[in-house]
């Protein structure tokens, strides 16, 4: 072999070998001060980069009571992230010849209603079968009272569809239950006994299970919320998400998931890009969602993942595949999608372009919305809400115990120095405006959206560096 070239590819290995380590050394410190900031008491993180774990690392404690350390084995609740899971274990029925997403769902639910008639499988994976979500009623559905099917199902009966099957998103994790009895239904095995035997067992996913408190999990973590800026205990009424959210699991079992779908060792490339296809209106309207997974362009970056948030935690797992990029957080707070953040925030630091001082100034900006924006963002710091310019309804969110801290936490960054108009778009019934902004400290990326009475009837942090 040419020495030459030997050398030549030692020194790109060595060249790559240190931006990795450099790049986790940038992790460690961005995850620190996020959990410091945002009074978060443990996370586990994981990078994974062309199908190789580059990143593994616990932060923080899993029990303050107890003051354990987070590790990489520490077992988290996922919440929604259990969503992609029971997706696929519908498709491994499809692969297996005893479901088709086409198939109405009566057949295999007895006892649904006549609202129901028209309600697919595809519908439930795709958040559009106008079944109300039951996590929306309130009461009636607590993980003491743990439903059967036909009492969930009765349960449900009482409500009338919150839109005609097929005809809008919105998001229910009804839907997802229902799938879970599908699957019992069409294995003729529990859902956790399929979930354990065709998916977890297959993958080596050791340290992923049924969060139900009942059981006795090893390095099983605490959840915590935030109240009054101080760490309370979670809620102890725990509402009963089965299928659409009570897997508990590790960030190693994780990029094991993660590493089934770039291989497709768990389902056909066939299935998988049926789950990563976003689901059409019947006004031919996409929606970015597929199976279990969210599907959206991020700053021109293919992105599909799925966030997940339970009483005390909160999860998200991002797959940018363009750049071969996963991204795996764990924590054990509960206040906010802070997951979310966390791991944007790690992916920003691999993929540059994504970051908000890369995002282009767009012409086209309305100077008098931009001082007023720039006006109510100020008064929005102080907790100043005006009238005459906001919607009732924004003012009742932007007036919660919960905002006006975040509007206190925005404040301590400093005084707004510039405001750059970067994109809009026309909405149903708003036009929408975002705008990044910089203060002293940090960057924001906020989004405005003024109704048809010339009211601001949305502004919504959607990033933050």
């Amino acid at each position: 072999m040419n020495s030459k070239f030997v050398r030549v590819n030692t020194a790109l290995l060595l060249a790559l070998v240190f931006a990795f380590s450099v790049k986790a050394d940038e992790v460690d410190k961005f995850v620190r001060a996020m959990l410091q900031e945002r009074r978060i008491p443990g996370a586990a993180i994981a990078v994974v980069k062309n199908g190789k774990v580059i990143k593994k690392q616990g932060y923080g404690v899993a029990s303050v009571e107890f003051n354990v350390p987070v590790t990489t084995e520490t077992v988290f609740e996922i919440g929604s992230v259990t969503k992609q899971m029971t997706g696929a274990g519908i498709m491994l029925l499809v692969e297996d010849g005893l479901l088709n997403p086409d198939d109405k769902i009566s057949k295999y639910l007895p006892g649904t209603p006549e609202a129901w008639k028209n309600v697919t499988i595809r519908n439930l994976l795709t958040h559009t079968s106008g079944i109300k979500s039951y996590t929306a009623i309130g009461t009636g559905f607590e993980l003491t009272k743990h439903l059967k099917r036909d009492e969930f199902i009765k349960a449900l009966s009482q409500y009338p569809l919150d839109f005609e099957t097929g005809s809008r998103y919105s998001y229910s994790n009804s839907g997802y239950n229902l799938l879970g009895f599908i699957i019992e239904a069409a294995s003729e095995k529990s859902y956790w006994d399929f979930m354990q035997t065709r998916i977890f067992q297959k993958l080596g996913m050791t340290e992923t299970f049924d969060r139900d408190p009942k059981y006795v999990i090893k390095n099983r973590a605490t959840g915590y919320e935030l109240e009054n800026n101080r760490l309370i205990g979670r809620d102890y009424d725990l509402t009963d998400v089965f299928s659409a959210g009570a897997i508990v699991s590790t960030v190693g079992d994780l990029a094991k998931w993660d590493a089934a779908w770039r291989n497709d060792t768990l389902l056909k490339k066939e299935s998988k890009m049926l789950a990563w296809t976003p689901f059409v209106l019947t006004d031919g309207k996409p929606v970015p969602y597929g199976f279990g997974w969210s599907v959206a362009d991020f700053r021109g970056h293919k992105l599909i993942g799925h966030s997940g948030s339970t009483a005390g935690f909160s999860a998200q797992i991002m797959r940018f595949t363009d750049d071969d990029l996963s991204v795996i957080v764990l924590i054990n707070q509960g206040t906010g999608t802070y997951a979310g953040s966390i791991a944007r925030g790690i992916a920003k630091l691999y993929i540059p372009a994504i970051s908000l001082k890369a995002m282009k100034p767009q012409t086209g900006a309305d100077a008098r919305l931009t001082e007023l924006f720039s006006n109510v963002l100020r008064a929005r710091t102080e907790n100043r809400f005006d009238a005459a310019v906001l919607t009732d309804n924004l003012i009742k969110s932007l007036s919660t115990e919960r905002a006006r801290a975040n509007n206190q936490r925005i404040a301590s960054f400093g005084a707004i120095k510039n405001l750059t108009f970067v994109g809009g778009e026309a909405a149903e019934s708003s036009k929408i405006y975002r705008y990044r902004v910089e203060t002293a400290k940090r960057l924001f990326l906020w989004r405005f959206a003024v109704n048809a009475d010339g009211k601001l009837a949305e502004m919504t942090l959607e990033d933050e560096e």
